[in-house]
Formats: C-alpha cells, sequence, structure tokens
C-alpha cells in the first residue's frame, strides 16, 4: 500500500510538473484571417510546451464587444483579446486591464527600449493612456485608395494624388458606356458611414473632438474642414460617386465604380472580385491640407483577473505576435499592416515587396498616421456622427443644421461621462 501510495505521488508530481498553462484569447478574425491567425498560434503552441493557446473565435467585432462587456460585469473573461481603443477605455475604467508596464520593463521578459520604439509610433500612442501601455497592436491598417488600373488608362489618367485631382478623375471616369442614361461606371464611390467621413476630415486637417490647453476633451466638429469635406461628397453624389453603407470591393471587381478608399484589410477581398475582370492597383490617400492617415484595427488587451502565471505566458504570446517575423508573416498573408520597422527588413518580407511592390505604399503613410480619441464613449459618438453624415447626404439636414445637431449631442455624451 506504501509502495502504491508512492508511486500515485510521483505520477502525480510529474503531471504538474509538465501541466501547461492555458491562454484563453478572444479574437474576431474569420476567414482567411482566421486561418492565419491559427497557424500562428499553432506555430507558437509548438515552440512553447510549457503553453497553450487557445484561440476562441467569437464572431464579428460587434459580438466580440458585447461579449466582452457581459464578461466584464459576470466574469468569464478570457486572459487576452482583440479590442479597440475606445474598447479597452471603457475596460480601463472598470479596472480589468491589465497594465503591461512591468511585462515590459522587466529584465528577462521585456523588451528592450530599442524593441519598443521599433513599433511604429503611431501605433505605440495607440496602446498608450498617459504613461500606461495597456494594449500591444495587432491587427492594424490604414487606408488607402483602390484604383481600377484598367479604367484609369482607358481615361487617360495618372493615379490622383490631390483632391482636386481626385475630384476631376472621378467625374472624368464616370461613364455611360451603351447611351441607355444610366451610368455604368462611376468614377469614385465612397461609403455613407462615419469612417469615410473621418478619413476626409483628417485629411482636410479637422476632428471631431480634440483637446485643449488643459488637457480636456472640446468639440471641434462643427468647423469649415467638417463644411467643406460634407460640401464635398455632396457634390460627388449619385453624379459623379457610387454611395452605399456596405463594403466596396463587390462593386469595384464588377466594374462599376473605378476608385475608391478603405483599408489595406481590404485588399484580398479586391484581388478576389477583380481577378480576371480588370488590372487594379492601390495608391495613397490625396493629399488635401495634409496627408493624415486614418488608422483603423485592434490591438490586444490582458485582463487582470487572470492567474499570474497566466498573464505570463499570455505575454509571451502578445511578444511573439508582434515579433518581427510573425507579424511580417500575418501582413503578407492578410493584407493587414506589419507592426515593427524591423518586419520590413526580414527576408519573408522582401520576397514578398519583390513580388508586390505596392505593399510599400500604406507603409509611405504610417508617418502620417492619426487615431481616434481613445475614449470609453468613442462608440457613441461614432453613432451620432453617422448618422450625420447619413441625414446630410440624404437630404435630412442641411450641413448646418447636421453639425450644429452632430455637436451638440457629443458635448452630451461628454458630460454624462464628466469628460
Amino acid at each position: 500500500m506504501k509502495k502504491l501510495f508512492l508511486v500515485t505521488l510521483l505520477v502525480l508530481v510529474i503531471t504538474l510538473g509538465f501541466a501547461k498553462v492555458k491562454v484563453t484569447f478572444w479574437h474576431a478574425m474569420g476567414g482567411g484571417h482566421g486561418k492565419t491567425l491559427q497557424e500562428i498560434v499553432d506555430f507558437f503552441n509548438q515552440q512553447h510546451p510549457d503553453i497553450e493557446v487557445e484561440a476562441v473565435y467569437i464572431g464579428n467585432y460587434s459580438t466580440l464587444q458585447q461579449k466582452l462587456l457581459a464578461a466584464a460585469q459576470a466574469g468569464g473573461l478570457p486572459t487576452i483579446s482583440q479590442a479597440y481603443s475606445n474598447w479597452t477605455a471603457k475596460l480601463i475604467y472598470s479596472g480589468i486591464v491589465q497594465p503591461l508596464n512591468d511585462f515590459l520593463t522587466d529584465p528577462k521578459i521585456g523588451l528592450s527600449s530599442t524593441e519598443w520604439q521599433d513599433i511604429w509610433e503611431p501605433m505605440r500612442m495607440n496602446c498608450t493612456w498617459d504613461k500606461t501601455v495597456y494594449a500591444v497592436p495587432f491587427n492594424k491598417s490604414i487606408y488607402v485608395m483602390y484604383v481600377n488600373t484598367d479604367a484609369l488608362t482607358l481615361a487617360g489618367l495618372n493615379i490622383p494624388e490631390t483632391i482636386g485631382e481626385l475630384k476631376k478623375a472621378a467625374i472624368l471616369m464616370t461613364e455611360d458606356f451603351d447611351g441607355d442614361g444610366t451610368i455604368d461606371q462611376y468614377g469614385f464611390a465612397f461609403r455613407s458611414t462615419v469612417d469615410h467621413f473621418e478619413v476626409f476630415l483628417a485629411l482636410n486637417g479637422g476632428d471631431i473632438l480634440a483637446k485643449d490647453e488643459n488637457g480636456k476633451w472640446k468639440v471641434t466638429i462643427n468647423s469649415s474642414e467638417s463644411r467643406e469635406v460634407l460640401q464635398f461628397l455632396l457634390d460627388l453624389k449619385d453624379k459623379y460617386a457610387f454611395v452605399q453603407g456596405g463594403y466596396l470591393d463587390g462593386p469595384f471587381g464588377e466594374g462599376k465604380i473605378a476608385m475608391f478608399i478603405e483599408t489595406v484589410a481590404s485588399k484580398p477581398y479586391v484581388a478576389s472580385a477583380s481577378q480576371g475582370k480588370h488590372g487594379w492597383s492601390w495608391a495613397p490617400l490625396p493629399v488635401w491640407k495634409t496627408q493624415n492617415a486614418l488608422f483603423a484595427g485592434t490591438d490586444l488587451i490582458m485582463f487582470s483577473t487572470a492567474k499570474d502565471e497566466e498573464k505570463k505566458a499570455a505575454w509571451e504570446f502578445m511578444k511573439f505576435l508582434i515579433s518581427p517575423d510573425i507579424t511580417a508573416y500575418w501582413a503578407t498573408k492578410t493584407g493587414y499592416l506589419p507592426v515593427r520597422k524591423s518586419a520590413t527588413e526580414t527576408d519573408l518580407w522582401k520576397k514578398f515587396l519583390a513580388e508586390n511592390p505596392d505593399a510599400e505604399v500604406p507603409l509611405k503613410q504610417l508617418p502620417n498616421g492619426v487615431f481616434d480619441p481613445q475614449l470609453g464613449v468613442w462608440a457613441e459618438i461614432r453613432t451620432i456622427v453617422g448618422n450625420m453624415v447619413n441625414d446630410v447626404l440624404y437630404g435630412k439636414k442641411t450641413i448646418d443644421e447636421g453639425l450644429s445637431w452632430a455637436e451638440q449631442e457629443i458635448a452630451r455624451e461628454l458630460q454624462r461621462e464628466g469628460l
């Protein structure tokens, strides 16, 4: 009996000694993006036999946000998750997002100052609140202009480099090829969403919100820059630009539109929709008053509810995801941006760039990258602005009425939050 007890105890010790630390990772990467992410997770698990990362596909971003907020209230949070910065801000208020400074500066498992500075500056800033780092960048994208190169060549035009050239090209490439009175090809297209309004507002040097000299948020949407953007969109709508709320890769592939603006993450869908139909390329956003290029995409956050060993394991995975080779692989497979400068020096990226020279286009815009305010109420503010844009575009409000209404509504949201 004593011998049996000793054997059982030895087996238990060995089992506990080799028990894996589990990291639960919630994400919203479906389709091909999800497959690539799972490849990376499997590779990490193979290299780290003491850690098991379980990537759990939650659904779209809206579903992921709802589940995170529900878990924050009722319990059951994962170890790490994708999150937009405004989600992170909201969760920070609840005290459940793990600050990463101690992990970053740890002499054994942290990142050196050089390694941290290797992450593109706008991405670092977007992960930092005051001096506290709460996230690392993951699936980051930036807006570019997609162009039907066959249509451009047929019209004898070069890719527009300024907002004036864009408007001119949109007019010249709008065609009724069969003369039946219906437009067959629009020169341009945009979505009737807050996102595309923001893209043009950033290019025009405007903001929805800005901080005053005391660091307090103030509403700045009711401005000449916003008026100019809305008038620009109205001038193009229906006559020279196709407008819808949904994504534009389908109409672009069908040849219904010659140019549109979207993030680099649309590249695989544009390539698929255009294959065998027409040539295409992408280009930097046209210059207006600035060259500001809006960022999109999520970061990775860790939750303070996890056990210490889970946090340490999760940090190893987060570092792995932003390592030069892995972020380069992620970028080449998905169209997202590599989050490290040194990723562009890897053999994998250089080979990819040689085969896809236009991949350098979004990287040139990175120094001018701008991002949304890191506010917990930003989702509510986005809804207000999106409603205003639709009301103006579809004649429910004048430009002045829309901007005045949005200004008041945004101010109310800030007041509710005590901002």
